[in-house]
């Protein structure tokens, strides 16, 4: 477990490398329909095209493939689940300023995004004699800036709610739930077996995608979007489709 160990850490602590957008927040602000536009492309990338792909993908092996309908059910309940996070953090009562709003639902996409990307970590890591993760330069790059934007997105978001030095750097260890998510797959196979703990894995898996994707709706419909469009002018479209074709790009080169 070692070089999981290892490649966890890395994995997961890559985001807090964008602290140092701290020192451009003024331009960040000032620019904010093409900041905002691009991170709605990523958003619509990483939560509606990537992850919605992983529940398709995922569906046909939920319970042995034997119950079309209770895995249709299952993945719906995870929509529904998504859904309802994204309302409540919106229009719940508990959050009362809309871009305080916006930060927490966020940190909630990102959350889901990064243990999923730490359950598949870690899934590569179970039942082989040696793990199938590709490590080359071109590899690492691409994950680098992946997750680098990832913090980024969280970073933006607390700009615009004017949160201090210290309390976005706090923020910034939300992605680090991907760490202790790269070791539940072999958890789940030392406690089932192979073919049990890999049957959960995906399950979980596939779950937290379909949640993620109904997050993520909410997030581009009423946070960034709204936000990306609110000047005149058409530069936050081409920026929505930089920012949705640059993630698909890191991602060709990760996968």
């Amino acid at each position: 477990m070692t070089d999981l160990a290892v490649l966890a850490a890395g994995f997961g602590a890559i985001p807090l490398a964008s602290i140092l957008l701290y020192s451009f927040r003024a331009w960040l602000d000032a620019h904010r329909e093409v900041v905002w536009g691009g991170f709605a492309g990523v958003i619509a990338f990483l939560g509606l095209s990537h992850a919605m792909a992983f529940v398709l993908e995922g569906k046909p092996f939920l319970f042995a493939g034997n119950d079309s309908l209770g895995a249709a059910s299952f993945l719906l309940t995870g929509l529904a689940l998504g859904g309802l996070l994204g309302w409540f953090l919106f229009e719940g009562p508990l959050i009362r300023t809309e871009p305080a709003s916006i930060v927490w639902a966020t940190a909630a996409f990102i959350a889901l995004h990064s243990f999923g990307d730490g359950l598949v970590l870690g899934r590569d890591f179970v039942g082989a004699s040696s793990p199938v993760v590709r490590i080359d330069a071109l590899t690492v790059v691409a994950t680098v800036v992946h997750r680098f934007v990832e913090g980024a997105l969280l970073l933006v978001s607390a700009f615009a709610a004017r949160w201090s030095l210290r309390a976005s750097l706090v923020l910034l260890f939300v992605p680090l739930v991907s760490i202790p998510a790269t070791f539940v797959p072999g958890w789940a196979f030392d406690a089932m077996g192979l073919a049990g703990g890999s049957a959960a894995t995906l399950a979980l898996s596939t779950f937290l995608a379909a949640t993620e994707a109904s997050v993520a709706l909410v997030l581009l419909v009423r946070g960034f979007l709204p936000i990306a469009s609110a000047d005149r002018g058409s530069r936050w479209i081409v920026s929505v489709m930089i920012g949705f074709i640059g993630i698909s790009v890191v991602h060709f080169l990760v996968e």
